[in-house]
């Protein structure tokens, strides 16, 4: 499919436990962008719970998940964040996501990007069914899911497309949207290492 480091990740089904967390991640890189370290915002979160969090452990779970998504973006992606419109920094929170996820990057390449080249825009819980069934045949670790856990990634999946605005409600169904790029980031996004990203993004 392609060469992009995500490859080198082994399959995961961490997205059942882990939101979209747009406004953590917006704050971590609010304070990146303001000059402080990785190091001194982690210790923010601890001492002063900046995350809102509901209990110290899954304030920690959220600001190392959030640093992770940030720190697998490379910087002249990451350094954009805070001049982008809202739309676009969700684009960076998702792409976070799938730099560090590598069964969720697939399903975008495999399952979203598919729809929007083919112009079948609706989007069904089936789609995601069929995808870890295929990967369940490709990958005895997807085979081991149990199917809870494959229900709960499907629930994950939609969310997190739901929450970046790549599907809306239309006319009482659920239709996939092709997101509009700001223009520096889809040209950023063209080099090699980013290429199958893009290309997940805007169905090339």
């Amino acid at each position: 499919m392609t060469d992009s480091g995500v490859n080198t990740l082994e399959y995961s089904a961490g997205a059942v436990s882990k939101g979209f967390w747009f406004q953590e991640f917006k704050k971590y890189n609010t304070l990146l962008n303001e000059g402080l370290e990785d190091g001194e915002i982690k210790k923010m979160q601890e001492e002063e719970n900046i995350l809102l969090a509901p209990s110290a452990d899954y304030g920690k779970k959220m600001i190392n998940e959030v640093s992770k998504r940030t720190k697998a973006l490379p910087t002249k992606i990451s350094t954009m964040f805070i001049d982008l419109p809202v739309s676009d920094q969700k684009i960076l929170n998702l792409l976070g996501i799938m730099m560090t996820d590598r069964l969720f990057f697939e399903y975008m390449y495999e399952v979203y990007r598919e729809k929007i080249i083919t112009g079948n825009l609706q989007f069904d819980n089936s789609d995601t069914r069929v995808f870890l069934k295929n990967k369940s045949e490709q990958s005895t670790k997807v085979a081991n899911f149990t199917s809870q856990t494959k229900k709960r990634l499907a629930g994950a999946y939609g969310t997190y497309l739901k929450e970046a605005n790549l599907i809306v409600e239309v006319e009482g169904s659920v239709e996939i949207r092709r997101p509009i790029l700001d223009i520096d980031l889809e040209n950023r996004m063209k080099d090699k290492d980013l290429a199958p990203y893009l290309r997940a993004f805007l169905g090339e």
